[in-house]
């Protein structure tokens, strides 16, 4: 079950996976992806939700180690791509078109939830809101892992900044930037398990970028 959806930031994540579907990149899976996978069971932690899976290489990791996987995107292209994807693979899978912030499931209906590079991409407030929905989603015991830009960010200050710590990079594309503090905060009903910050340089088209996020491993409480 959803409600309505954000119109402005789903043509911005439509546009953006109609011209990356086919990047290699994007297909890729995170080692501390597969790191989670490898130290979780299918028997133990079946249920997964992937929240903004993008085109879908975290799902469809998950899915071949035999988790049972609900993946959901803003964007209408890429879930058409998993779609595509998992159907090729012979993977069943359960996907979704949606806004994060908006969704709804069941109480207690996962027991592992992962947002990588997802939940910034909107207000703070929203992004809290969404943690808490997570919380409320996963079985007791159950395992969440995100990721967030720290202040730090090489993109920290760019675009318009529509609140505190909050920039506007282009029309429908947000990224809010967190400190420790706001991660203790949304965190307050999980235990946490690891929480590290990732620096990354490198150079696209010549120019010199940098990327530092928060990568957070918690437990439902």
């Amino acid at each position: 079950m959803m409600k309505e959806e954000n119109p402005q930031s789903k043509q911005f994540w439509d546009g953006v996976w109609n011209e990356e579907w086919d990047r290699d990149f994007w297909k890729r899976v995170a080692p501390e992806i597969v790191e989670l996978i490898q130290s979780q069971t299918p028997s133990r932690r079946p249920e997964v939700l992937d929240l903004g899976c993008g085109l879908g290489r975290n799902a469809v990791a998950f899915a071949q180690a035999g988790f049972s996987v609900t993946a959901t995107d803003l964007s209408t292209a890429a879930i058409a791509h998993l779609r595509e994807w998992a159907t090729q693979l012979d993977l069943p899978m359960r996907t979704l078109v949606c806004d994060f912030t908006r969704v709804v499931f069941p109480p207690e209906s996962f027991d592992i939830a992962i947002s990588v590079n997802v939940l910034y991409h909107s207000y703070q407030e929203q992004l809290a809101r969404a943690v808490d929905n997570v919380q409320n989603w996963l079985k007791k015991g159950g395992i969440f892992y995100f990721t967030c830009p720290t202040r730090e960010d090489g993109d920290y200050g760019k675009g318009i900044e529509r609140a505190p710590h909050t920039f506007e990079m282009e029309p429908g594309h947000m990224h809010y930037c967190a400190d420790e503090s706001d991660l203790d905060r949304w965190l307050a009903g999980f235990d946490l398990l690891s929480r590290k910050k990732r620096d990354h340089h490198w150079n696209e088209e010549g120019i010199p970028r940098f990327s530092s996020r928060w990568q957070v491993l918690a437990e439902k409480s």
